[in-house]
This record gives structure tokens, C-alpha cells and sequence, in this order.
């Protein structure tokens, strides 16, 4: 299952042009502009068939309604450009009339209802869905191999103080739970859960206090694992910042969260030093997520740079290739390459074929114990970094 995500457009429109040094991606009124037309056409080179198109919200910029028609038009030519493909969206704050002024837009008598009345509708093409939607801050999509859970984390925006974090409500987790418990849930091999905001705090991000997350994320997260209908995974933005981490939990397979960076927003100097604009294409296998009953995957990162357009990412924090899911340790991994070197003084790719594999799996972060786990036994290692494996292993005193 091929997941295409990109997170935080913040779109804006060429006739603005003091709009312009908040982001990268400038349009018309149909959605196009050179650096989105340029970013389809890259998509295109490096993969033909998407089964889905996620996009976690902030595609307007400070909650211009011109911006937001203009970036979702963006969104659905991009899903165009790859027929067969779903394009699944949730809003964020900068979608939202968060801090709604009628005296510059005249739809901020409202927060969403620049959202409920744009053309094509949003986030669903779908009458009965966008109403659910809209009606409930959540809408729960059936689809062939997963069951998508779109929520609307700025749902409370523009009341009070709303707009400084996102929300999910005790009433709107336990509506939630109560359908994922009837019999008008169809189980799936996986479930995801789309909204913008993170659902625990990202202190780690930035270095610095969160107080931007979800509210009741975590009880929201622990609910469902609670409800026992298979794993889930967790596409988000708004932080800007690009990692893959895992919930807290009281189960062995705790869901896996994907905070996606910002596609097109020009990073400002606090930030663009440990973060870039990216993309990210996520392959599932449905097989092994069924088989394990945990999320199990691989993807890929590209992003952007003045100096190169897009190219596979060079980032610490999500690399050109890795993965989420394995099953194994770091020191499990090495455990097999010790048992391997009994008979042999060094081991090259073609002896590391298994290994590699679950390689593949591992996150970032578990890439990097590997590493110093391989020099904490006394081993000495060629690895090939940007493709998250190992070339050539032995001991410090094979050679």
C-alpha cells in the first residue's frame, strides 16, 4: 500500500505578493504555480502508482479563504495527476478562521465555513461524509485494506484561546469508540488516524516547552488501542518537524506516529537548521502488518533546497530510506551477525540478505543504536547510510 503525505502547504496566492516569504508554494486561483507544478512533476518521476494521497491540513496560509480554495485545487490536480490514487485531507488552524475578523474576510463569521462551502467540497467528495464530518469533528472511511479516521484537531479554533493548541473532546473520543465498536466497523489489516496536530508533546523537537498538541490525544490513542481492532499508524503536522516515534502504550505494539515536516513553508531561523521541506512516500505491507498485527513499513524522503530543487534527503531525522516496525532489537541484530561470523571472519551484503531486510524496518533512531551498538562489540562495518544496510561486517581484528 503506497501512501503518498506531504503536511503544511501554506499556500498563498501570487497577487499577494507580501505573501510570499511565508511559503514556497505560490498559485493562482486554480492551483498552479512553478513550484507546485514542479513538485507533481517530480512525484511523477520517482513513483507512477499511489493507492493514497494524505495531506494533514494547514493548505491555506493564516486563514485566508483565497489561499485555502486555491491550495486545495493544488491538492486535487495533484491527485489527478495519479489516477486511482484517494486524496484523503484534514484541515489545520491556518484552514480555519481561527481568529475570524470580518473586517478583512467576510467569511470570518465563522471558523469553518470557508471550509464547508468551498468548491471542490472538503475534505470528502462525498455529501453524507463532509456532513458527518463537519457535524462531528471525526469521519471514519472504509476503504479496501484500511479504515482511515479523519479528525479535525482545530475543530475548537476560533472560540477563546483555542487557536494557541489543537483538541479532541472526552465526548467526541468515546462517539468515536462506540462506532469502532459496532457492527458498522468492517476490521481492517491496518487503521490510520489523519488529523494536524500531534497527539502527545514534541518537547524534543525544538528543545523547547510544548503546549501546541492535541488535547486528549493521548486519551484518544490509548482508547483505540484499548478497542483492540489492529494496529494503528498516526499521520500529522503542524509541528514542521519531521520524525517517526511511537505512542505511549500498555500493549507490546504501540501505534506508530508519523509527524510529517512542512512541504512548501519557508522555514524561519529558529528552525531551518533542524528541519527541512520534505515529502515522504510510505510503502505498507499489508501482509506482514496483518500477519504481525503491527504497522510495518518502509519509506522514503525527499526534500527541498534552493541549491538542488527536490533529491532524496540528507536529514538525521528522516533519511532518504528507512522504515518502521521491526520486531527486532538493535542487539538482536547483532546476536545474528555474531552468529554468522563463527564460521566466517567478515560477512558482505550477499551473507546479510536477512538481515538487511529487517534493517529495513528499523526507524531512524534504532538505525543509529545499531550503529553504536556495532562498535560497542567490537565490530568494524561498511554501511551504506543513505540506504539503511550493511555492506561489509567483522570483527575489529578480521583483517
Amino acid at each position: 500500500m503506497k501512501i503518498l503525505v506531504l503536511s503544511d502547504l501554506h499556500a498563498v496566492l501570487v497577487d499577494e505578493v507580501d505573501t510570499h516569504e511565508h511559503s514556497r508554494l505560490i498559485v493562482d486561483d486554480d492551483g498552479s504555480g512553478e513550484f507546485g507544478d514542479g513538485l507533481i512533476g517530480y512525484i511523477q518521476s520517482i513513483d507512477s502508482k499511489l493507492d493514497y494521497i494524505i495531506c494533514c491540513g494547514d493548505i491555506a496560509n493564516r486563514g485566508q479563504s483565497r489561499s485555502f480554495v486555491a491550495g486545495w485545487k493544488f491538492l486535487n490536480r495533484l491527485s489527478f495527476s495519479f489516477p486511482g490514487s484517494k486524496l484523503i485531507c484534514v484541515p489545520g488552524n491556518h484552514d480555519h478562521q481561527s481568529r475570524p475578523d470580518t473586517t478583512e474576510d467576510p467569511t470570518g463569521f465563522s471558523p469553518k465555513h470557508q471550509l464547508q462551502f468551498c468548491e471542490p467540497s472538503f475534505p470528502f467528495d462525498c455529501f453524507q461524509k463532509n456532513t458527518h464530518f463537519w457535524a462531528w469533528n471525526w469521519a471514519i472511511d472504509s476503504l479496501a485494506d484500511c479504515n482511515v479516521l479523519s479528525l479535525n484537531t482545530s475543530a475548537y479554533h476560533g472560540y477563546s484561546d483555542e487557536y494557541k493548541h489543537g483538541r479532541v473532546s472526552s465526548e467526541t473520543i468515546n462517539q468515536i469508540c462506540d462506532f469502532i465498536e459496532s457492527d458498522e466497523y468492517v476490521p481492517k489489516p491496518i487503521n490510520i488516524l489523519v488529523c494536524h496536530h500531534h497527539p502527545q508533546r514534541m518537547e524534543h523537537a525544538y528543545e523547547d516547552y510544548d503546549g501546541e498538541q492535541m488535547s486528549g490525544g493521548q486519551s484518544l490513542v490509548n482508547a483505540l488501542q484499548e478497542i483492540d481492532v489492529g494496529p494503528w499508524l498516526v499521520i500529522h503536522g503542524h509541528k514542521h518537524f519531521a520524525c517517526v516515534s511511537s505512542t505511549f502504550s500498555q500493549a507490546q505494539t504501540p501505534p506508530i506516529v508519523f509527524s510529517a515536516g512542512s512541504t512548501s513553508a519557508k522555514l524561519y531561523e529558529g528552525i531551518k537548521d533542524k528541519t527541512s521541506n520534505q515529502i515522504y512516500l510510505l510503502d505498507i505491507d499489508i501482509s506482514k502488518t496483518d500477519q504481525k498485527e503491527r504497522v510495518v513499513g518502509k519509506f522514503k524522503t525527499y526534500e527541498y533546497t534552493m541549491a538542488n530543487g527536490w533529491l532524496p534527503s540528507k536529514s538525521e531525522n528522516l533519511p532518504a530510506n528507512s522504515g518502521f516496525g521491526s520486531s527486532k532489537t538493535a542487539i538482536d541484530l547483532i546476536s545474528d551477525i555474531k552468529s554468522k561470523l563463527v564460521d566466517e571472519p567478515f560477512l558482505q551484503e550477499i551473507d546479510l540478505i536477512e538481515i538487511n531486510e529487517e534493517l529495513g524496518y528499523f526507524t531512524p533512531r534504532e538505525f543509529v543504536r545499531l550503529k553504536t551498538r556495532i562498535e560497542k562489540h567490537n565490530l568494524i562495518a561498511e554501511i551504506d547510510e543513505s540506504h539503511q544496510k550493511i555492506i561489509e561486517i567483522g570483527y575489529g581484528n578480521a583483517h
